[in-house]
C-alpha cells in the first residue's frame, strides 16, 4: 500500500510538470464557473421579468379603467384585459437550464381563443436553438469526458513509448497497482473538480440543502467513472497514445454527438408531432369564418358545450360580445383533437427517449439533471396544462358578465383569477436515470477488468 501512495504522489509531480495539463484543467475550471454564471444569470433574468409582470397587469388595469369608466361592458374588458400565467423556476434550474431558455416561462392571455395565445410563444430565435444553453451540466456532460480523455489516452501507453515502463515493472511493483495508483490520482483530479464546481454552482444558485445534493453529486460521479471506466478499456488494449486518443474521441462523438443525432431523427419518425404553429393557423381560419356563420348556428354549437347559458336572451343584434366569445371558444374546440395530439406526442417522444437514453450516457445524465432541476419537457407540459384550466377560469368568471348583460365594475378586476406555476423535480426520473448509469459504468468497468486480465500488461 505504501507504494501505491508512492505511486499517487509520482502521479501529482507528474501532472504539475506537465504544463499543458495543467492549463487544460485550469481552463475547464474556468469555463465552468462561467457555466455556472451563464446559468444563474439566466435564471435571475427570468426571475426579474416575472417580478415585472404583476405591476404591467397592473397597470393594464388602471389603464382599463380611465378608458371604460363605470359600469363597464364584460365584453370590452375581457378583450383588452391582459393577464400572465406564470412558470416559476426551482433554484436547480441554474444549473441545467433544461427546456427553461427554449420554451416560454410565461403566456400573456386575454380571454380570446386560448390556442394561438398558447402556442404563438413557441417561436424562438433559431440562433439561440442551434447554440443551446450553456450551463454546469452543458460543462459536466460534454466537456468533463474531453478532460478525462486528456488525462488517460496515455495511461501506460507513455511510459511504455518512453521507455520507463520496463523499468518500472522491474520493481517490486505489479502492473495492476501501477494502474490503479494511475487511475486514483486522474479519478480524485477530475471528482475534486466536478465536487467543486457542483458545491460553487448549488451555493450560488441557493439550492436547498435535501436529498437533490446526493442525487446530483452520485449522477456526476457515476457518468465521470463511465468514461474512467471507457478509458480503463482503451488502456487495456495496449495501443500506442495517437491510437488510444483517436479512439476516445471515436467514443465520445459517438456516445454524445452521433447516437443523440440518430436517436432524434429515429424519435422523430417514431412519434410525428404536429407543430404547434398548425395549431395556431387553424385555430385562427375557425375563428375568422366564425364571422360569416349565422348566430343561431354558432351559439347553438356553444349552448350544447354549455347547456346553463342556453335559456339567455337571443341574439338580434349585429354584434354582440358574448357571441364573439362564443365562436373564439368554439375555434379552440375545433383544434382540441390537433392539441392534444400535439402534448401526448410530446410526452411520448419523451418517453421514448426515457426508454433509449441507456444507448447513451450523456443523454441519460443531461435528462436526469433537467428533471432534477426542474427543467424538462414533462414540466414544461404540466405549464402549459395549467395555462389551459387558468384559461378556464378566466372564462368561467367572464360569461355570467356577458351573458346576463351584467355590468363590469371596477372591483371586479380584483376578484379575477390569478395564476402561479412553480416547478418540481422530477426526482423517481433522475432516481431512474442514476440506476441505469450505474449499469452503464459497471458493465463497461467490468470489460475493462476482463481485458486487462486477459492482455497483461507488455514493457513493450
Amino acid at each position: 500500500m505504501k507504494i501505491f501512495w508512492i505511486l499517487v504522489q509520482y502521479e501529482w509531480r507528474h501532472f504539475r510538470a506537465a504544463k499543458g495539463l495543467v492549463v487544460l484543467t485550469g481552463l475547464v475550471l474556468l469555463v465552468g464557473l462561467y457555466g455556472i454564471y451563464y446559468g444563474t444569470t439566466e435564471l435571475a433574468r427570468q426571475r426579474q421579468h416575472l417580478a415585472e409582470l404583476p405591476a404591467l397587469a397592473r397597470h393594464n388595469v388602471e389603464e382599463l379603467k380611465t378608458k371604460f369608466p363605470e359600469p363597464a361592458d364584460a365584453g370590452e374588458i375581457g378583450y383588452y384585459h391582459t393577464t400572465f400565467a406564470v412558470h416559476h423556476p426551482l433554484p436547480w434550474a441554474g444549473l441545467s437550464l433544461g427546456q427553461r431558455d427554449v420554451n416560454p416561462y410565461y403566456v400573456k392571455l386575454r380571454l380570446l381563443g386560448l390556442q394561438g395565445q398558447l402556442y404563438a410563444a413557441e417561436n424562438v430565435n433559431p440562433t439561440k436553438m442551434l447554440s443551446g444553453n450553456f450551463d454546469l451540466a452543458f460543462v459536466l456532460v460534454y466537456l468533463f469526458p474531453l478532460l478525462i480523455i486528456a488525462l488517460c489516452f496515455n495511461l501506460l501507453s507513455s511510459e511504455r513509448e518512453q521507455g520507463i515502463l520496463p523499468l518500472l515493472l522491474a520493481q517490486p511493483v505489479s502492473a495492476g497497482v501501477v494502474v490503479g495508483a494511475k487511475l486514483t490520482f486522474r479519478v480524485g483530479l477530475v471528482l475534486g473538480l466536478a465536487w467543486l464546481l457542483s458545491a460553487v454552482a448549488m451555493g450560488w444558485a441557493r439550492v436547498p440543502l435535501d436529498g437533490r445534493v446526493g442525487l446530483w453529486l452520485a449522477l456526476v460521479t457515476v457518468y465521470c467513472l463511465f468514461w474512467f471506466g471507457v478509458a480503463f478499456i482503451v488502456t487495456a488494449w495496449q495501443r500506442p497514445s495517437a491510437f488510444n486518443a483517436v479512439a476516445l474521441v471515436g467514443v465520445w462523438l459517438l456516445l454524445l454527438v452521433l447516437v443523440p443525432g440518430l436517436l432524434n431523427v429515429y424519435v422523430a419518425a417514431k412519434r410525428p408531432v404536429p407543430q404547434g404553429i398548425e395549431l395556431t393557423v387553424k385555430q385562427r381560419e375557425q375563428i375568422h369564418g366564425g364571422w360569416d356563420k349565422p348566430k343561431a348556428e354558432t351559439m347553438n354549437r356553444f349552448f350544447a358545450l354549455y347547456p346553463q347559458w342556453r335559456d339567455t336572451a337571443t341574439i338580434k343584434e349585429r354584434f354582440v360580445w358574448r357571441w364573439y366569445y362564443a365562436f373564439q371558444h368554439l375555434g379552440d374546440q375545433s383544434v382540441q383533437p390537433l392539441a392534444a395530439a400535439y402534448s401526448t406526442g410530446l410526452r411520448q417522444r419523451y418517453e421514448l427517449v426515457e426508454t433509449l437514453n441507456w444507448l447513451s450516457p450523456a443523454i441519460n445524465v443531461q435528462t436526469s439533471l433537467n428533471a432534477l432541476a426542474g427543467s424538462d419537457l414533462p414540466t414544461h407540459l404540466a405549464f402549459q396544462q395549467s395555462v389551459v384550466r387558468y384559461h378556464d377560469a378566466l372564462r368561467a368568471y367572464y360569461y355570467p358578465f356577458l351573458f346576463n348583460k351584467t355590468p363590469f365594475a371596477h372591483a371586479d378586476y380584483a376578484r379575477e383569477p390569478t395564476h402561479t406555476f412553480t416547478s418540481t423535480s422530477e426526482t423517481p426520473t433522475a432516481v431512474q436515470g442514476l440506476w441505469k448509469l450505474l449499469l452503464s459504468t459497471g458493465v463497461v468497468g467490468t470489460v475493462g477488468l476482463l481485458l486487462f486480465r486477459a492482455r497483461p500488461i507488455q514493457p513493450r
